[in-house]
């Protein structure tokens, strides 16, 4: 009867962070195929561990901190060759100039988002470092506390605090320069 209510409860818990789990997945897997695979693993093992749980601390971030070990496990595994994009800083001031009156543009209308995503935007959440990638998934699309984040990774948090800032600042400038390529095309420029 107990494990009944232990199946029940972990379930209960478990049902609403499945889309999460799932999206978590997609993004920081180097293989987009697996995701199946790795989340099958995450439950049969936060289900191995649920006797360790303890009631009323944050499950969510418990599930997760299983998720994201057995997705760097599993990227461990199957390590793939990345190319690393050139981050020579730009020294023309006007090409400076051109990417802050974009993002400006971007910030100011977020509807003109949808327009540039594209597979580069997958690139350049790629290209990112696996660290940064983690923390930058982990804060801004799940959610997460710099805190909770820095617990989950085993990190300190002025680690997590920087590599969500580095990895911010690197989509930044991927995107403004994929919203100006846009907007010169739209615009018929060479």
């Amino acid at each position: 009867m107990k494990q009944t209510r232990d199946s029940e409860a972990f379930l209960a818990q478990l049902e609403p962070l499945r889309h999460q789990l799932y999206g978590y997945g997609r993004r920081a897997l180097n293989r987009a195929d697996a995701v199946a695979d790795v989340l099958q693993e995450v439950v049969l093992t936060a289900w191995r561990e649920y006797p360790r749980f303890v009631p009323g601390t944050n499950f969510r971030a418990w599930v997760f901190r299983i998720m994201v070990n057995t997705v760097f496990n599993f990227n461990k595994r199957g390590v793939r060759e990345q190319t690393v994009p050139d981050e020579t800083a730009m020294l023309d001031v006007e090409a400076v100039l051109e990417h802050e009156a974009e993002w400006s543009l971007i910030l100011d209308h977020p509807d003109r988002l949808r327009e540039l995503l594209d597979e580069r935007l997958v690139h350049a959440l790629d290209a990112l470092g696996a660290s940064e990638r983690q923390c930058f998934l982990l804060c801004l699309l799940q959610g997460f506390a710099y805190k909770e984040i820095a617990g989950m990774l085993d990190i300190p948090l002025g680690t997590v605090m920087s590599h969500v800032h580095r990895a911010r600042m690197k989509l930044r400038e991927r995107l403004a320069s994929l919203a100006i390529e846009r907007r010169y095309v739209s615009e018929g420029r060479p």
